[in-house]
């Protein structure tokens, strides 16, 4: 690239044509050979083959990538800024919301400079989440667009209850309420807080200290209650589910995702069939333990039941990919794989059976739309905010193209460069200042 070119996009520059470029546009099952993406004041203006590209004049600048695959911003539907290495979830509760709030900022700029434009969180300690998002927002700090959760919702002995008895939390990874008026209490709480999503934990957990994953903790009727309530506020509701039950539960509540499906029976694969639930299976959580636990000395109770879950986990996703239930990406890291690397999970969808074009999806349209929103992120359609990143290679021919930081060449977020291979010779090593970025409106949900 142009160092002019580099520099008018680090700067912003309102008017500017992508050419020459192999476009996965999040959307479509083929890509185009050589198309074309226009840019216009942060948005995409229009997009094509190079057959029909004409140029505008003016002082739109043109940026020739010869060839490199261009493809919207990532989405990934399960993080946890502030994990941060922790090997239990004690750990994590014994973190200081202060040095927590630390490292979501660290974490935050790992996942924009990965090709991550837009991430949901879906639990953190004290309501760190909100904080981040709305420092992203006002360009204090850098980092994609947030979609935010307050603590994890959970009940006495859940998976967020890591403490003895005798001790208590005020700020940790979830906040344990038991019965339906204390949950519904407790979502009115975190929307007060300000948070878009509730998160609930509705089964044991592996590296939980007191219910195993095929255990389901909430009863259908607090789950019903928190579902209903969240919704009332237009909020959206994320519910871990490990247990059979857990996800019955929770799809008979009207969860807009479920978070894992370790196990999924028929009767649970024909209520998501006839539902708007997604699924987001955070495959990372289950190969990272494979992968890293003997090294990283994990608790024996996380790695055994890991070992067991594998088949009932990698069955549930090709199940749900057989019956077109909706699959978004996940990853659900930070303590074993690193922030940054969350495109591991696109990887792992490819292992568990997904075709390389419907594991991009996952982390593109199909996850705009699973997160409600489709048109604006996630796709490359007019309208759509620039969220942009262009790599080396085709990830339709391999996918872990996109876990490869040396072939990450542009990063853009509402059409600045923000980070990538290409921005680096100009800030060394620092990145780009933040700046100002624009979040959604809050609208009144569809009817259900």
């Amino acid at each position: 690239m142009k160092e002019a070119d580099r520099d008018a996009l680090i700067a912003g520059e309102l008017a500017a044509a992508f050419v020459d470029a192999r476009l996965i546009d999040g959307i479509a099952d083929e890509p185009v050979d050589r198309g074309f993406v226009r840019v216009r004041e942060g948005r995409i203006a229009e997009t094509g083959p190079m057959s029909a590209y004409r140029k505008s004049g003016g002082n739109e600048r043109i940026v020739d990538l010869a060839g490199q695959t261009l493809l919207p911003g990532l989405i990934d539907c399960h993080v946890h800024f502030v994990y941060s290495g922790f090997r239990s979830l004690e750990e994590i509760d014994r973190c200081p919301v202060e040095t927590a709030a630390i490292n979501a900022i660290v974490n935050a700029g790992l996942m924009l400079d990965a090709g991550y434009t837009t991430v949901r969180d879906v639990g953190t300690i004290g309501n760190v989440a909100v904080a981040v998002r709305d420092a992203i927002v006002a360009g204090k700090v850098r980092g994609p667009r947030v979609i935010a959760s307050g603590q994890i919702i959970g009940p006495t002995s859940g998976m967020v209850d890591t403490l003895p008895s005798h001790w208590s939390a005020s700020s940790g990874l979830g906040v344990c309420v038991d019965g339906p008026a204390a949950i519904v209490k407790e979502v009115r709480r975190q929307i007060k807080n300000g948070v878009d999503n509730v998160k609930l934990g509705a089964s044991g957990v592996e590296v939980g200290g007191y219910a195993y994953t095929w255990m389901t903790t909430l009863s259908a009727e607090e789950i019903t209650a928190a579902v209903a309530e969240a919704h009332r506020w237009g909020r959206t509701v994320a519910i871990h589910c490990q247990s059979f039950d857990a996800a019955k539960f929770a799809l008979r509540a009207g969860a807009d995702t479920i978070e894992h499906g370790t196990r999924l029976d028929d009767e649970a694969l024909e209520l998501f069939a006839k539902s708007r639930t997604a699924l987001v299976p955070t495959l990372s959580t289950l190969f990272s333990v494979l992968e890293l636990g003997e090294t990283l000395n994990l608790m024996p109770k996380q790695r055994e039941e890991m070992a067991v879950n594998k088949d009932h986990w990698l069955s549930a996703v090709a199940r749900a990919r057989e019956l077109k239930i909706p699959i978004a990406a996940g990853s659900d890291i930070g303590n074993r794989y690193p922030h940054g690397r969350n495109a591991r999970e696109i990887e792992f969808l490819v292992r568990a059976g997904l075709s390389p074009v419907e594991a991009l999806k996952a982390a593109t349209g199909t996850a705009a739309r699973i997160l409600g929103k489709q048109g604006t992120i996630g796709a490359l359609t007019p309208g759509a905010y620039a969220d942009l990143l262009v790599v080396d290679g085709n990830p339709l021919q391999d996918v872990c193209v996109l876990g490869d930081r040396e072939r990450i060449r542009l990063v853009m977020l509402e059409g600045r460069a923000v980070a990538g291979r290409e921005v680096a010779p100009a800030h060394g090593p620092k990145s780009p200042a933040p700046f100002p970025i624009t979040l959604w409106q809050r609208r009144e949900p569809a009817a259900r």
